[in-house]
C-alpha cells in the first residue's frame, strides 16, 4: 500500500549507516551475553533481549512517537500536512509505523533472539510474555501519538507539555506490566474467572493497544477537520470501568454491585482529563450555540467537547450507585479521602469544578484558566479545610469539603449548594461574554 507519509519516515529513519549500526551493536551485545555463562546461555540471551526490546521499543520508540507530531509543530510544517489529501487513517498509521520504524527494526531483532532463547530456556510460556511486550509497545506508541495530537490543538503550550510526557507514559505501562509478576499466586480473578497473570497481561495489552490505535485515528480525524461525534469517549469509560471492576473482589459482594461506583470514579477522572486538556472558552460555546440555533444537531454533536459526555454519565452512574446496596468498595472506604461521600456528592463536586474552570475561561482576559482552576481547587479542597481544622473549626472545614464524618446525604446537600453557586457564577460570566 502506497503511503507517502510512511515512505517519508522510512527515508528519514533508515540512512545507510543506521541500517548497519543496529544489527552490529545488537550482535556484539548478544555475543557478550552468550559468553557470560555457557551453562545458562539461553537464559542470559532471553533476559538481555527482552531488556533491550523494552529500551529500544518502549523508551526510545515512545520518544520518536512523541516527536512525530511535536517536531512537525516546532518546524511549522504540521499545517501543511493537515492540508494534504491523505486520509486520517493513512496519516495515522504512516506516522505511527513510520516514526517508530527504526525502533521496530531493532525490536524485531531482539524479539527473534528472545523467541529462540525463550523456547530453549522456558518453553512455549515465553511466547505469551513476548506477545505482551509487543502489544504493550504498540499501546505506548499509539497512546503517546494520541496525546501529542490532542495537545496539538493548543500549539503554544504543546511542545512544552509533551517533552516529558512520553517518559511518564512509559513508566506507567512499566508498572502496568507488573501484573505478570506471579509471586505467590500465579493467577488472578477477573469477573470470577481464574486467569494466568501473563495471559491476562497479554489480553489487557491487546485490548488497550486496539483502543489506543482507534483513539489515534479519531484524534487524527479531528486534526484533519474530519469531524466525529463524541461517542467513543464515553464508551471507553464504560469499557474501562468493566475492566477495572472485574479485577478481584475485595468486598466479598457481587462485582456488579460495585460496578456503578467504579464507573463513576472512572467517568470523573476522564472528565477532569478532557476538561483540563481541551480548549475551553467562549468561542467553542458560540460554535455550539450557532449550530443549535440553526438546527444543525449533527454539527452540534461533532463540535461538542468530550468532557460533557462523561460528566453526564457520571450523574447516571451516581444514581445507579446510590440505588445499590454498597455505595463504595471496601478498598476505597478504608481511605479517609472518600469516607462519608455519597456518590451523588462526587458527581456534584465534578459539576462544581467544571463550572469553575469555565468561569475562569470566560473571563475577559482568561490568561491560563487551567492553572487558575487548579489553584482554586487546591485552595478549596485542601488548603482551606486544613486551615479550618487547624484552627479548631471542624464544622467549617466539613462544610467546605464534606468528607470524613457526617451523613452522606448532608454532604449531597452541601455539594448541591456549592454546585449551585458555581453555576450562578458561570451564568453571570456567560451573560457578560455573550
Amino acid at each position: 500500500m502506497y503511503n507517502p507519509e510512511f515512505k517519508r519516515n522510512l527515508w528519514c529513519e533508515f540512512p545507510g549507516h543506521r541500517l548497519l549500526a543496529m544489527p552490529v551493536m545488537l550482535g556484539l551485545i548478544f555475543l557478550t551475553a552468550s559468553l557470560a555463562d555457557n551453562n545458562r546461555m539461553a537464559e542470559y540471551l532471553y533476559r538481555t533481549a527482552t531488556v533491550l526490546f523494552v529500551f529500544i521499543v518502549w523508551f526510545w520508540g515512545a520518544r520518536n512517537a512523541n516527536n512525530a507530531i511535536s517536531d512537525e509543530i516546532r518546524d511549522q510544517t504540521w499545517d501543511q500536512q493537515r492540508l494534504s489529501a491523505l486520509t486520517p487513517w493513512t496519516m495515522t498509521w504512516g506516522k505511527l509505523c513510520g516514526a517508530t520504524s527504526y525502533n521496530w527494526y531493532g525490536g524485531l531483532i531482539c524479539l527473534a533472539v528472545a523467541t529462540l532463547a525463550g523456547l530453549a530456556s522456558q518453553g512455549a510460556a515465553s511466547l505469551v510474555t513476548l506477545g505482551a511486550l509487543v502489544a504493550s509497545g504498540v499501546l505506548i506508541h499509539a497512546a503517546i501519538l494520541t496525546l501529542s495530537l490532542h495537545f496539538s490543538r493548543q500549539p503554544t503550550t504543546m511542545p512544552k507539555k509533551s517533552g516529558i510526557g512520553w517518559l511518564a507514559i512509559v513508566l506507567i505501562f512499566a508498572l502496568f506490566s507488573n501484573m505478570a509478576n506471579k509471586g505467590a499466586n500465579p493467577q488472578l480473578s477477573w469477573w470470577n474467572l481464574a486467569i494466568d497473570r501473563e495471559t491476562f497481561w497479554l489480553a489487557s495489552s491487546l485490548f488497550f493497544a486496539a483502543a489506543a490505535v482507534f483513539a489515534a485515528w479519531r484524534v487524527m480525524s479531528n486534526a484533519l477537520q474530519v469531524r466525529t461525534r463524541p461517542w467513543a469517549w464515553p464508551l471507553f469509560s464504560l469499557l474501562l470501568a468493566l475492566y477495572l471492576a472485574g479485577i478481584g473482589d475485595a468486598t466479598g459482594q457481587p462485582q456488579l454491585t460495585i460496578l456503578p461506583t467504579i464507573a463513576l470514579l472512572v467517568a470523573m477522572v476522564m472528565t477532569y482529563a478532557a476538561l483540563l486538556s481541551e480548549p475551553t472558552g467562549p468561542l467553542e460555546l458560540r460554535r455550539l450555540r450557532l449550530r443549535q440555533e440553526s438546527g444543525d444537531w449533527r454539527g452540534w454533536l461533532e463540535h461538542l467537547p468530550l468532557w460533557p459526555t462523561t460528566l453526564a454519565l457520571a450523574f447516571v452512574y451516581a444514581l445507579l450507585a446510590t440505588m445499590s446496596e454498597l455505595p463504595l468498595p471496601a478498598a476505597l472506604n478504608s481511605k479517609d479521602v472518600l469516607t462519608g461521600f455519597a456518590p451523588l456528592a462526587l458527581a456534584l463536586m465534578l459539576l462544581r469544578d467544571c463550572c469553575l474552570l469555565l468561569f475562569f475561561a470566560f473571563a475577559p482576559q482568561p490568561g491560563r484558566p487551567t492553572w487558575t482552576t487548579l489553584l482554586a481547587l487546591g485552595a478549596l479542597d485542601f488548603l482551606l479545610p486544613f486551615s479550618a481544622k487547624a484552627a479548631g473549626m471542624a464544622q467549617l472545614a466539613w462544610f467546605i469539603l464534606p468528607v470524613g464524618e457526617g451523613n452522606p446525604w448532608a454532604a449531597v446537600m452541601v455539594m448541591t449548594v456549592q454546585a449551585g453557586v458555581a453555576l450562578g457564577l458561570l451564568s453571570w460570566r456567560w451573560r457578560r461574554v455573550m
